[in-house]
């Protein structure tokens, strides 16, 4: 009996002191991470660099909460073998320490050659002629240099690890061998999960909290070698990948770019002229009106259906709406916010495709790049994290002069306050109308708001007071258990959102600016719109429009559309008629009797409606009639016709991709 409780005493001691071991070095590693940080930051320190003072503490906070997240994951991994032998024990914390050190100088002379941590590049070293990577490495870095430094890290890294592991295992062995002690695995257990964790409320520790100041050159010192790495590997392994140049054509339907651009009714047969013929073509005549557009998030139509006194989903917007274009029969690219703002921007089915192994690629046909070649500043200004999507990095590359996120506005607005996902809503539209009272007349300015207040766990700022649902008067799906909060959150989107058009409307420049606003997607919470009547509802989103002057024909506002129609709608608006392509119609022409025939509202996710059907592409039998119970009829040379601009549009980007890549068939 005492062999048999021995057998099961002495590994259970072993997992106990493993833990104890696993903590203890996890722990000096992370301060030994801290330290290197202190020296990255004073040898890349710029000068001046006085105003990076005051947000430096937040830097090296959050920076030391991702050391010990890497030092928790480490001891979970290897616990179990840590608190056997010290021989067995050193051999596994000789090689955690110099692991970590050698990412350490990685990421220290990565970030001096590329002014970035770690990122997706790093694995060109495989993906690219291995060979003249290395060659390169060779003529560019310091080489006797990095082998001195890292000599010295791993001497160190190593020392102070081994150190405190013997010393901990020894203390271990002879305090901790006792039967009650064993309790305190699952305490540690705990501990261990919770530091892993590196937050007590909300989302664990992840890419988006790297944005933790508004200082780049901060934020950039805040991932570690290992986490750095890790979200390297992380945006590289999800990032598409881009395979042939036909293999959208293909899963659309055609066998090649020039059956899809016959089927889409263009002429040209050769690659360069169907990629000219895509594009917007006429003559500038910039009218120099400032263009703010929001994404606005789970921004769905739905609620705009239902809108009374007592179900008051739009609070001030319903003030604003006489105002606007409301297009009422419109949907959504994508199912997803960051699917959305791709093909909003860059006209792309193929996502996510400007972060990970492609995000050096300009897509200089996208909005952006069509702004600034018109002489304007381009801003994009979210209340999130951009962190998230690394859009902090990639936005910059693809002709964005700045991008503002929470900590910017945690920086300016002291106080500032939000939930899990950054600040609220109301402190992303102050600051953009105090850049639009700012600007220059001669310049004018491009911004793209992102909102993210409307999105789960739908928490509302302590002083705004939510209306009070009636849930029996929803007309809607009642079945979600979050559609009151979803309902507040909503309607706290839209008061903010007006209050920002009265201002803008009230400054000097608001006559020579134009405010669009449209949803990433449907909201999660109001249904799986599975009866044939409410079909329609699952992608449809708003498009509003103010400072647009009268439209011609309000019978425009009704025509089935999508976000493939915004900026062929906005960009004449501001004068500017050629540099973009064209991925859908002008919603502002008066409607003629073959144009309102033809309309449609085409996405990416495989879905098309018509003024009198909704169908998805190249599925007859999925036909449904617009309303239920009308009479329509399939017209296979409008689903032609809808999935050519589909497969066209994934065509370009591919094939962008593959010159820019030297891989061109």
């Amino acid at each position: 009996m005492k062999k048999l409780l021995a057998l099961v005493f002495l590994p259970l001691c072993a997992v106990l002191h493993g833990m104890g071991v696993g903590l203890s070095v996890g722990f000096v590693l992370a301060l030994w991470f801290s330290v290197a940080r202190l020296l990255m930051l004073a040898y890349y320190w710029p000068s001046p660099g006085n105003e990076l003072w005051a947000e430096l503490p937040v830097a090296l906070l959050m920076g030391f909460r991702f050391d010990m997240k890497m030092g928790a994951v480490a001891t979970l991994l290897l616990f179990p073998l840590l608190g056997w032998r010290w021989r067995m024990s050193a051999v596994l914390i000789k090689v955690w320490a110099s692991l970590f050190a050698l990412l350490a100088v990685i990421n220290f002379y990565y970030y001096g050659f590329y002014k970035l941590p770690i990122d997706s590049v790093i694995f060109g070293l495989a993906d690219d002629d291995t060979i003249a990577v290395l060659q390169t490495i060779w003529q560019d870095f310091p080489v006797f240099q990095i082998t001195v430094v890292l000599a010295f890290a791993l001497w160190s890294a190593n020392a102070v690890a081994l150190r405190v592991g013997q010393r901990t295992l020894l203390w271990w062995q002879q305090h901790g061998a006792r039967a009650w002690h064993l309790l305190l695995i699952p305490v540690l257990l705990v501990l261990v999960l919770m530091v892993g964790k590196g937050t007590l409320k909300g989302m664990a520790l992840q890419l988006d909290n790297v944005t933790a100041t508004s200082k780049p050159f901060l934020n950039n010192v805040i991932p570690n070698g290992v986490t750095a790495l890790y979200n390297a590997w992380d945006a590289y392994r999800t990032s598409t990948d881009i395979g042939d140049e036909d293999t959208g054509l293909k899963a659309y339907g055609f066998a090649n770019y020039r059956e899809a651009a016959r089927a889409y009714g263009l002429t040209a047969t050769s690659h360069a002229g169907v990629q000219r013929a895509l594009m917007a073509t006429g003559r500038n005549q910039p009218n120099r009106k400032n263009l703010v557009f929001f994404q606005m998030e789970s921004w769905s139509a739905e609620p705009f259906k239902y809108q009374s006194k007592d179900m008051d989903v739009l609070a001030g917007l319903k003030d604003q709406l006489h105002k606007a274009w409301l297009f009422d029969n419109f949907d959504a690219a994508h199912h997803g916010t960051h699917p959305a703002l791709e093909a909003i921007l860059y006209n792309t089915p193929v996502t996510p495709i400007t972060n990970g192994k492609y995000r050096h690629i300009t897509l200089d046909w996208g909005v952006p790049f069509a702004m600034k070649r018109s002489g304007y500043d381009t801003l994009f200004v979210t209340s999130g994290q951009s962190g998230w999507r690394e859009l902090n990095r990639v936005l910059l590359i693809q002709s964005f002069d700045e991008v503002v996120d929470a900590a910017t506005l945690r920086a300016k607005y002291p106080g500032a306050e939000g939930g899990i996902w950054g600040v609220w809503d109301a402190y992303m539209f102050r600051y953009i109308e105090e850049r639009l009272a700012q600007q220059p007349k001669d310049r004018p300015l491009f911004i793209y708001g992102m909102s993210t207040t409307n999105h789960p766990p739908y928490e509302l700022p302590s002083d705004y007071a939510p209306f009070v649902f009636d849930i029996n008067k929803w007309p809607g799906d009642k079945g979600s258990e979050h559609l009151v909060p979803n309902l507040q959150t909503y309607r706290y989107a839209n008061d903010e959102l007006a209050k920002f058009v009265a201002a803008v409307a009230n400054l000097p420049a608001g006559p020579r600016t134009v405010v669009a606003a449209t949803g990433d997607h449907n909201v999660r919470t109001f249904g799986q719109y599975a009866t044939p009547e409410s079909q329609v509802l699952r992608q449809q989103v708003p498009f509003m429009v103010w400072g647009a002057g009268k439209l011609a024909c309000l019978s425009a506002l009704h025509q089935a559309a999508s976000h493939l129609d915004m900026f062929p709608t906005l960009f004449p608006l501001l004068g500017i008629h050629e540099g973009y392509l064209m991925t859908g119609r002008n919603l502002a022409e008066c409607p003629t009797a073959k144009s309102t025939e033809d309309a449609l509202a085409v996405t990416f996710v495989g879905q098309v409606r018509s003024n009198h059907a909704i169908w998805n592409m190249g599925s007859p039998n999925t036909l449904a009639c617009q309303p239920v119970g009308s009479v329509c009829e399939w017209q296979p040379k409008q689903d032609a016709k809808a999935r050519a601009r589909v497969a066209l549009l994934d065509w370009n980007i591919r094939h962008h991709i593959h010159q820019a890549t030297g891989k061109t068939q």
